[in-house]
């Protein structure tokens, strides 16, 4: 369905009040004092890709041209009738319109509304079924997840219990531990050119280690909270708990690129941890039950993975906790699950609901 909004551009000549200031602004090169924009309102949310028709109203002010911009780039001459523009930007969230005025090719007024641009469409809805069910550690407080070599590595939280492990993935027993210091609390991990790397929550490091003895290298500082980690094999791509994730260097950890994770409703916030499937971010949403899956380019939710029930009621205790932990066989295509201190792993199929 098409959206269309109209912009009303409001322009005024300006006012001089003393004779000196009219022969400082001779009639024939006259101004705008004032350049208002009507529509969109101010933090208006609009869809990627929506037609708007932009439309202004003269009052007989003299100008050469009405330019818009959006997001830094420029979308269309507005004429003085109604004008056709697409509001397409590459990334969604936060973005500038702008409407300017020029004279004798001069920027003489302009006026800006942040907007928020959304997903263009509603993502669709997925269901899964279970494929098989693994022994899992019930004390395993699980951040991050990853099958490497088909075992399966594995980053456990809390302070004073924080590790990292590589594990059996059909027995569930761990063929190796490295124990954090307690000052660390871990998070996300990922593999990455023979390393693996493990975020910590608090402390703005990420642990680097060698993935054959798991001793520690390096560490790297960052800045913010460390939640999810996984990679596209050139970056490492995070989420801090918010809905922005960013791309980083595995060097330095600076900043690539930032996407803001939005539906076509609004903003998707407490990402946790991550998995690059197929070309798609997959995020467990911290405290729900569901995976979003996001285009990588964009930042549009595309999908939403339902997995409400996963964790059977009589496996359940006292301790279990929520669903955190996404992991993919990129040989066999397989899709393994869990959540912090679960006694199952699960391998799971995704299907799409129909008429989501």
């Amino acid at each position: 369905m098409r959206f269309f909004l109209n912009f009303t551009l409001i322009l005024f000549l300006a006012s001089c009040s003393s004779g000196a200031q009219r022969r400082r602004t001779p009639a024939a090169t006259a101004t705008l004092s004032t350049l208002q924009l009507a529509s969109p309102k101010n933090n208006a949310k609009v869809k990627n890709g929506e037609r708007l028709t932009v439309s202004c109203l003269l009052n007989g002010a003299r100008y050469d041209s009405l330019v818009a911009y959006l997001d830094g780039r420029r979308v269309a001459r507005v004429a003085d009738t109604a004008t056709d523009v697409k509001a397409a930007t590459k990334t969604l969230g936060a973005k500038m319109l702008k409407v300017a005025a020029f004279s004798e090719g001069k920027e003489v007024a302009a006026a800006r509304a942040n907007i928020t641009v959304l997903a263009p469409n509603a993502p669709k809805s997925y269901g899964y079924t279970v494929v098989n069910a693994y022994p899992h550690d019930e004390h395993a407080y699980t951040q991050g997840l990853q099958v490497y070599r088909d075992e399966l590595y594995e980053s456990l939280g809390i302070y004073g219990q924080s590790a990292v492990r590589r594990v059996d993935l059909k027995s569930g027993n761990v063929l190796q531990q490295k124990e954090l210091h307690e000052k660390y609390f871990g998070e996300g991990i990922c593999i990455l050119n023979g390393l693996l790397y493990q975020l910590t929550w608090l402390e703005q490091t990420c642990l680097v280690y060698n993935l054959e003895t798991l001793e520690q290298q390096a560490s790297l500082p960052y800045s913010g909270e460390g939640w999810g980690l996984t990679t596209d094999g050139a970056c490492l791509i995070m989420s801090n708990g918010s809905n922005t994730i960013c791309f980083v260097s595995p060097n330095d950890f600076a900043v690539r690129k930032r996407l803001e994770v939005y539906t076509d409703r609004g903003a998707v916030g407490n990402l946790n941890e991550l998995e690059l499937i197929n070309g798609e971010i997959w995020a467990n949403v911290y405290g729900s039950d569901n995976i979003v899956r996001i285009d990588t380019a964009s930042g549009a939710v595309t999908g939403v993975v339902n997995m409400q029930n996963l964790l059977p009621n009589n496996l359940k205790s006292r301790n279990t906790d929520v669903l955190n932990g996404i992991a993919y066989n990129e040989k066999t295509g397989q899709i393994f699950v869990t959540g912090k201190n679960w006694k199952r792993l699960f391998e799971v199929i995704i299907f799409v609901i129909p008429n989501s």
